[in-house]
């Protein structure tokens, strides 16, 4: 079963402690520039998102699921929020963006759903939607990393763990010849020490996208990267604290997902 047609993404982020710290993330990121609109192009159920809009951002949002994108209206409205959200794939945004944003984000390593080919179109063409002097932000894992890597298989957090029942998540990277890959995620439930079911989600193709390449197309297309972030303790949920320096360039080898805020200068 594809992954976004499932209810698997409904909560993400939504718990108090992650809200807590995107705010507090977001606050680190956008408060020293002039930016009142932001636009995310890949919203989701809205976990990363409302957090923008609790520090008083005017926020709207646009997504290809519609089950998420019903979901995070849902959401949205729990927290007393009434957004502009629609259906749309980031490659056609430049199309159907109503107005012009101070910044658009895209997050949840979403940007890597398409080829390098379509990410280059996609900076093209919001460029367009982007004020003068705004913003572009995005969200990714650390596909340099991965591609040194390879991996093939990673066991994740047992998603329940007591005597009488134990369900565990398991990761396949499905590699192809292209250089893409396919997310297989796997719950296994065992009751009683005996095992009961296995489910399998699949998750779209990513593309891998390198730093440096993503770096050549801003540039190409008139931005300029402010500030890059390590955002491992906002997305890995096991997250361990390693040697690091604080130093992107330094630690980037050690980083396993990371954020970039780009600025429109032509």
């Amino acid at each position: 079963m594809g992954l976004y047609e499932t209810s698997a993404l409904f909560s993400q982020n939504m718990s108090e402690k992650q809200q807590e710290k995107f705010s507090h993330f977001y606050k680190q990121v956008f408060s020293q520039y002039n930016i009142s609109s932001i636009h995310d192009c890949s919203v989701g159920a809205g976990g990363t998102t409302i957090p923008l809009a609790k520090l008083g951002y005017k926020v709207s949002g646009s997504d290809l699921s519609e089950n998420l994108l019903k979901k995070a209206k849902e959401n949205f409205k729990k927290e007393g929020y009434n957004v502009e959200l629609f259906t749309s794939d980031f490659r056609k945004l430049g199309e159907r963006l109503p107005n012009t944003y101070d910044c658009i984000i895209s997050t949840g390593n979403s940007l890597p759903h398409v080829n390098n080919k379509d990410v280059c179109n996609f900076i093209k063409s919001v460029s367009t939607k982007i004020n003068k002097d705004g913003f572009l932000f995005i969200d990714m894992r650390n596909w340099d990393k991965i591609l040194n890597e390879k991996p093939i298989f990673n066991a994740r957090d047992p998603l329940v763990m007591t005597e009488e029942e134990h369900v565990s998540l398991y990761q396949i990277w499905d590699w192809h010849d292209d250089g893409s890959v396919d997310f297989i995620f796997v719950t296994s439930t065992d009751k009683n020490g005996k095992h009961e079911e296995s489910s399998f989600n699949y998750a779209p193709t990513y593309y891998p996208l390198k730093y440096k390449d993503y770096e050549k197309m801003l540039s190409d297309h008139g931005f300029e990267i402010k500030r890059c972030f390590d955002v491992d303790h906002l997305w890995l949920r096991n997250h361990k604290k390693e040697a690091k320096t604080e130093n992107f360039k330094e630690d980037f080898d050690k980083i396993s997902w990371y954020a970039v805020l780009a600025q429109k200068v032509r």
